[in-house]
């Protein structure tokens, strides 16, 4: 079996930005406020949004997109890391000062909660209410790997008793998502309908590497870009 490994780390990273923002300052929201007719009169303080300089991220699986994400924060916020993992992540602690740590303490520290793991029925449903239940009242979570990753009805149980500021999804469960759910009617809330590796440049990769694998495997040859290389052994 094959993959399209890095041509999208670049593209769902970005994405992650993205809805970080959007969150942090309720950009969906407000845009909705001018659709509706309701920008009026200046309001110093109605619909404030967050900050995020030298806050701290925590990633949840930092691998290449994980990565990408924390160089975002780092080098635009000076954002402190801390990940969790199951193995250290070396490049991220030399280049990023990247600190890992247990799960609990992940839930605990981070102001951004950013999850960048593959889907496994050790992470599924990993993010219900008990875990959002011990984020701070001003973390942003921030899902564009799988939606099967956090449950859904408990995010917005803990959003309504604000334990926790807002979110920024990519990915919901189930996809697409009804246009009925609260989430999308939540000021703090940015939803997008899976887009992570939506640029040209990302889908051309996937599908150069796709057809590089194909006409490997049509050969009898080992594949460039293996999921499985142990085969091989």
């Amino acid at each position: 079996m094959g993959n399209t490994p890095d041509v999208l780390s670049d593209a769902t990273a970005d994405v992650a930005f993205t809805l970080l923002l959007m969150a942090s300052r309720k950009a969906i929201f407000q845009h909705k406020r001018i659709l509706n007719k309701q920008w009026d009169f200046f309001r110093p303080t109605a619909n404030l949004g967050i900050e995020l300089k030298n806050k701290t991220l925590g990633v949840f699986g930092l691998g290449r997109i994980g990565f990408e994400m924390a160089k975002r924060c780092r080098g635009a916020y000076n954002m402190d890391i801390i990940y969790h993992n199951r193995s250290h992540n070396l490049q991220a602690e030399n280049e990023l000062n990247a600190r890992m740590v247990s799960f609990d303490e992940l839930l605990l520290q981070s102001d951004v909660l950013s999850v960048h793991t593959a889907l496994t029925p050790e992470t599924k449903g990993k993010f219900d209410y008990a875990a959002f239940s011990k984020m701070k009242k001003n973390c942003i979570f921030v899902n564009t790997a799988r939606g099967g990753m956090h449950n859904e009805e408990d995010l917005i149980k803990a959003l309504n008793e604000n334990l926790l500021w807002g979110a920024g999804l990519d990915v919901t469960n189930p996809e697409p998502m009804s246009p009925t759910n609260p989430l999308l009617s939540m000021p703090s809330v940015a939803v997008l309908p899976h887009i992570g590796s939506a640029t040209v440049e990302a889908r051309n990769g996937m599908a150069r590497i796709a057809a590089e694998n194909a006409i490997a495997g049509l050969k009898g040859e080992h594949l460039p870009h293996p999921i499985n290389p142990e085969v091989y052994k």
